[in-house]
This record gives structure tokens, C-alpha cells and sequence, in this order.
């Protein structure tokens, strides 16, 4: 059965530039080379909307993407520092493609759609409280297919086309924070991150359409499944994690009579004029011969 926990708390906002917030005084060295812990990470998508037939404007997670990254720290000259990391659908453990629209896993070849959003820095610099400023390039791809799901009596399942492959990039900036919300730096070895960057459709219009109309799944952070030996009373593979869920909008009214007929049919409303991208990272030391990152 899968546990639940609250969502973090995540400090550090910015849109397109700077915006400053108070924060803890200047952490202990994080110098070094580091790899976004994919288990243990996430991108959290909030975008606008309203409810109540308008009359309520609020903010609706659209859901939680997985992370892949990783972050060298030059604390001497933090011009050389680099910070590069990609989030997509959590329908795999990587990237499913590069930002060429390449598929990297086979095995999702044949699906209809997919998203990848990637920043790799150009500029990062230390601010005086002590987080990180990194501005860069932010680059959405987009794999569609038509899909042909006509009825006939040889039907054996939907036909996909050859894959349309799209990739805009924009300059964006982030804050990465290397502290947690209780001010600590490193735990275990490890250091727990935050940051965000926000926008509105007309300053990125591709990347906020794409995320908006993504299907974001269930993440699960830290799954561990096992399988019991197969018995009569036998009921499959117990897994736990943290199960990162979306609240999502508010319930519509019902008929009393349970029929709505006559019931307006736009109780909530998905405006998705605005993005959000809230980041939290657990960062481990990077192990010599890792991995390029997907695109690389």
C-alpha cells in the first residue's frame, strides 16, 4: 500500500528574473560535482484557474514531474559552476527522449505524445544570502503522433503516424537554494535543494500550452515493491513510496435528483494563462564515470 506524506515547502521564486526573499545566512561549502537524486526529486506544475463559475480565481496543481540532473558547485568562482537538469512525465525512471525528440526508451516508442523540459545554465552567480542565481536556456520538446483508433473488424488496436517532433527554447533564470526549509545544508551526505522560476503564457507561450495539456501521472518517490510467494491467498505486489498526488479543482454541483440536466457545465475553468515550476531537489555526490545527461 502506498504511504502518503505532505508536500514540502519550497522557497526561492522567480520569473524570468530575480525576486528576492529573505533566507537563511550563507550555507557550508557545496563544492563539487553533484547528480539530482531521481527518487527522491520533483517538479511541482502549478498553473491558474477558476471555479465557481468564474466567480473564484485560484492556483491548481497540474501535477508532479520527474527530475534528472546534475550540479557542479565552484564555490571559489561560481562562474564556473553548471546546472543542468530535464523533468518529464514520471512514466519512467529517464527521459523517455532527448531534446532532439531521439527516443532513448524503446519500450515507450509507441506512445502517442511525450514532454521533456530542460535548462541548462549559461550564467550562474552567488547572491549575497548565499543561494545561486542561474540564468540560462529553458527548452521544451514535444513528440506527437496522429493516432488512428477506427473500428473495423481487422481492428487490433490503435495505428500511430510517424512522430512530429517540436522544441522551442526561451531564456529563463532560477534560485537554487542548497538549504532545506529548516535551514540545513547537507544530510547524510546529501543536500536537499529548492528553487522555482514562473511565467505567463505570452512570455513563453509554447512551454505553458505544453505543460498545461500534458497528462502528468502519479509520482512516486522512492517505490519499493515486492513480490510474496505465490499462495492462495496471493494478491500481488506490495509496494510503498511517497505517493505525490494532486489535490485537483474543486468538485461541481449536482442535481439534487441526481441528473444534471440543466446544470452549467462550467463550474471550473483550467485558464492556464500562468506557470509555476517549483523545484526540490535531493543532490548526491556525483560518482566518477556517471552518465551524460539525455541530450548530451
Amino acid at each position: 500500500m502506498l504511504k502518503h506524506t505532505a508536500v514540502f515547502a519550497v522557497v526561492g521564486i522567480l520569473s524570468m528574473g530575480f525576486l528576492g526573499f529573505d533566507a537563511p545566512s550563507k550555507p557550508a561549502s557545496t563544492a563539487g560535482p553533484w547528480q539530482v537524486d531521481t527518487r527522491h526529486s520533483d517538479a511541482k506544475l502549478i498553473t491558474d484557474a477558476t471555479t465557481d463559475y468564474g466567480k473564484t480565481k485560484m492556483n491548481v496543481t497540474l501535477g508532479y514531474a520527474r527530475i534528472y540532473g546534475r550540479i557542479k558547485i565552484d564555490d571559489g568562482d561560481p562562474a564556473k559552476s553548471n546546472i543542468e537538469f530535464s523533468f518529464y512525465p514520471a512514466t519512467s525512471m529517464e527521459p523517455p527522449i532527448d531534446e532532439d525528440g531521439k527516443f532513448l526508451s524503446k519500450w515507450l516508442e509507441n506512445l502517442s505524445n511525450h514532454t521533456l523540459v530542460c535548462f541548462h545554465s549559461k550564467r550562474v552567480e552567488r547572491l549575497p544570502d548565499g543561494r545561486l542565481q542561474t540564468t540560462g536556456e529553458l527548452a521544451v520538446t514535444r513528440v506527437d503522433r496522429n493516432v488512428d483508433a477506427t473500428p473495423t473488424e481487422g481492428y487490433a488496436g490503435p495505428v500511430y503516424g510517424p512522430p512530429m517532433i517540436h522544441r522551442v527554447a526561451r531564456e529563463a533564470t532560477f534560485v537554487i537554494d542548497l538549504r532545506d526549509s529548516n535551514g540545513n545544508g547537507q544530510k547524510n551526505g546529501d543536500i536537499q535543494a529548492s528553487g522555482s522560476t514562473s511565467m505567463f503564457r505570452e512570455d513563453f507561450p509554447q512551454l505553458v500550452k505544453t505543460v498545461v495539456n500534458t497528462y502528468w501521472p502519479t509520482l512516486v518517490q522512492d517505490e519499493n515493491c515486492q513480490t510474496p510467494d505465490v499462495s492462495e491467498a496471493y494478491s500481488g505486489s506490495q509496494c510503498t513510496g511517497t505517493f505525490l498526488k494532486t489535490a485537483g479543482l474543486p468538485e461541481a454541483p449536482h442535481a439534487a435528483n441526481a441528473e444534471d440536466i440543466g446544470v452549467q457545465q462550467n463550474f471550473n475553468n483550467l485558464v492556464g494563462n500562468r506557470l509555476t515550476i517549483l523545484l526540490h531537489l535531493r543532490l548526491m555526490a556525483k560518482a566518477a564515470g556517471e552518465q551524460p545527461m539525455a541530450g548530451n
